[in-house]
């Protein structure tokens, strides 16, 4: 008897492994993806409230506006509104490649 493998056996062995590899690279590919959204949303976030504080307290107009924080552009936009007697403020906050991504809103 011959020992060795055959050249189907071998060609069997090389697709199974393809495709694990092919399955990782996927699965690493949608982790980053996913990472990268909640990084723009958690900053989108923090710009959201920080705006809607300088508008209450600082007296300072966000429409319209870019923000630069950690090497990413946020884009803020106002709007008030009066509803019932009270004045609503909201903030819009999302970048350029994934659109809008936090709203805040303040009631007085």
């Amino acid at each position: 008897m011959k020992k060795g493998f055959t050249l189907l056996e071998v060609l069997v062995a090389v697709a199974i492994v393809g495709f694990a590899f092919g399955t990782f690279i996927a699965f690493a590919g949608k982790i980053v993806d996913t990472t990268d959204l909640l990084f723009k949303t958690t900053l989108s976030s923090v710009v959201a409230h920080n705006s809607i504080n300088e508008i209450l307290y600082g007296g300072k107009s966000f429409n319209d506006r870019k923000v630069d924080i950690l090497n990413c552009t946020v884009e803020v936009n106002q709007d008030f509104e009066e509803l019932m007697g009270f004045r609503v403020t909201k903030v819009e906050t999302g970048t350029e490649d994934r659109g809008k991504l936090a709203e805040v809103y303040e009631v007085r």
